[in-house]
């Protein structure tokens, strides 16, 4: 029985290949020890204790696989969340670029054109001491002034794509590592590519924290500094002394490379992972 318990842990941790070559040196052991304490057919009790491994090695294998297949459809879930985080935003941007437009080329073009025409009223003689034409002369220039301030207003929030939402969704469906983040106030994403850039990264620190350096915490800044958007990514897990880039910070890189970034990858004073990325603004 021990044997069987013994088994089933190792198909939990190790992977299937090295756990069923382990398995057949410990039976084989186990069959040795068996005839050499005068046992009369050891091949039947190590055989029949095989089969009961087997099932157990059969149920851990099924468990890690619907283990993984639900990480994966959660990570897909959290994936598909991100970026419809990204398009209401955008769809939002866009209707605010629209009335914006609307604002300045309808009401400010006629606005600007009864201006004009106050200012001709103004010039007559008979007509430049009353005071409703003064009084509409300045009406229409505040309302002007206001529907500019309006218009610069609208266009500024269009410009100001935070990924908070975003990033936040991507990370709410795993229970660890827990995201940290913190936007500066003056970051600003316009370029919905870059926008999708910084979510891919975020999200393959959280699967590498979570798989490689088994991290609780991550911790994610996102800052402006020398025409450049800045990025620092840490994490509280173990990557060990010698980083090796697989394919995940591979992407990271070519991702990076197509809008003129760079990455450096590095280790934290306590051993976990630091990426620290600079895009251009």
């Amino acid at each position: 029985m021990l044997l069987v318990i013994w088994v089933a842990c190792v198909f939990t941790v190790w992977p299937p290949r090295v756990a069923a070559a382990s398995a057949l040196l410990v039976n084989a052991a186990f069959y040795v020890l068996l005839r050499y304490a005068g046992f009369d057919e050891p091949l039947s009790m190590v055989l029949i204790n095989m089969g009961f491994q087997a099932l157990a090695a059969i149920c851990v294998h099924y468990a890690r696989s619907a283990e993984q297949s639900r990480d994966a459809l959660a990570r897909v879930n959290a994936d598909l969340l991100a970026t419809r985080a990204l398009l209401a935003d955008s769809a939002r941007d866009a209707e605010r670029l629209r009335v914006a437009r609307e604002l300045h080329d309808v009401a400010g073009h006629k606005l600007t054109a009864m201006r004009l025409n106050l200012r001709a009223l103004a010039a007559d003689p008979a007509l430049a001491a009353r005071e409703e034409v003064v009084v509409a002369g300045q009406l229409s220039a505040e309302l002007l002034a206001d529907i500019r301030q309006v218009v610069q207003s609208l266009r500024a929030t269009t410009a100001a794509w935070t990924l908070a939402t975003a990033l936040r969704a991507l990370a709410a469906p795993f229970p660890k590592p827990a995201l940290h983040l913190t936007i500066a106030a003056d970051v600003r994403v316009t370029d919905p590519a870059i926008a999708e850039t910084v979510l891919r990264l975020a999200q393959e620190a959280l699967t590498n924290a979570a798989r490689h350096a088994g991290a609780e915490q991550v911790w994610l800044r996102i800052e402006n500094g020398e025409a450049a958007l800045r990025i620092d990514i840490h994490d509280d897990g173990q990557c060990g002394a010698a980083i090796r880039e697989g394919n995940g910070i591979a992407g990271m890189r070519e991702r990076l490379a197509a809008l003129e970034g760079s990455l450096v990858v590095g280790r934290t004073p306590r051993g976990g992972l630091h990426l620290s990325v600079r895009l251009p603004a």
